[in-house]
C-alpha cells in the first residue's frame, strides 16, 4: 500500500459544477477555494491592461493629468476585482445548458464590477466618469461572456486543468477566431441552408 498522504485526497473536493444550482451551492460551500485558491490572475493581468487603456483614451480629452490619474486608479483596483470576478466565472464553466450560466455571467458580474468601478472613480474624482463607465459597461457585457466561453474551453483558467499563461496566450488567437468568426458564420450559413450547425464545445 502507498504511504499515507502520498496521493491527493479528493474525496472532500467538489468537481466543477455542471448545474446552475450546483455552481451557486459550491460557491457558497467553498468560497476560499474558488475566490482565493483559484483567484484568476490571468484575467486580472489582461483586463487591467485593457481597461486602463480605455480610461486613458477617454480621459485624455480632458487633460493628460486626468488620463494618467484614471489609469493609476484602474490599475489600483481593477486587477483584484477582475481576478475575483473571473474566478466566479470559472465556477460556472461546466454548467449545462451554457446559456443559463451565460445570462448570469453577462448581467451579474458586470453589475457587480461596475458598481465598484463607479464608486472608486467617483471618489477619485475622475473627470469623464459617466463617459468612461458607459464605454466600460458595454465592453464588460461583451468580454464577460467571451471570457466565460474561453473558460469553458479551459483557456485563461487557474487551478485544476490550467495551463501556463504563455500557453493560454498562444491559444487565444485561434480560440477567439473560432468564437467570433467561425462559429457565427457556421450558425448563419447552417440556418440559411436549413441544416443544423455542427456541435460546438460552447
Amino acid at each position: 500500500m502507498p504511504p499515507a498522504g502520498s496521493k491527493r485526497d479528493t474525496k472532500n473536493v467538489d468537481p466543477v459544477p455542471t448545474s446552475l444550482g450546483g455552481a451557486f451551492s459550491s460557491l457558497a460551500r467553498h468560497p476560499s477555494r474558488w475566490l482565493v485558491l483559484y483567484w484568476n490572475w490571468k484575467n486580472a493581468v489582461l483586463s487591467a491592461a485593457l481597461r486602463a487603456s480605455i480610461f486613458f483614451v477617454v480621459n485624455l480629452t480632458a487633460s493628460w493629468g486626468s488620463a494618467v490619474d484614471a489609469v493609476v486608479t484602474e490599475l489600483f483596483y481593477r486587477a483584484p476585482m477582475v481576478g475575483t470576478l473571473a474566478s466566479l466565472s470559472q465556477v460556472f464553466r461546466r454548467v449545462q445548458p451554457a446559456w443559463k450560466a451565460g445570462v448570469v455571467i453577462m448581467f451579474a458580474l458586470p453589475t457587480l464590477g461596475h458598481g465598484i468601478e463607479f464608486t472608486v472613480h467617483s471618489l477619485r474624482g475622475t473627470e469623464k466618469l459617466y463617459e468612461s463607465v458607459a464605454v466600460s459597461v458595454g465592453f464588460s457585457m461583451f468580454t464577460a461572456v467571451l471570457s466565460y466561453l474561453l473558460h469553458r474551453r479551459d483557456v485563461l483558467i487557474v487551478g485544476d486543468g490550467a495551463r501556463p499563461f504563455f500557453h493560454d496566450l498562444v491559444r487565444l488567437p485561434p480560440e477567439l477566431f473560432d468564437l467570433l468568426v467561425r462559429k457565427p458564420l457556421s450558425l448563419a450559413f447552417g440556418e440559411r441552408s436549413g441544416r443544423s450547425a455542427p456541435h460546438d464545445r460552447t
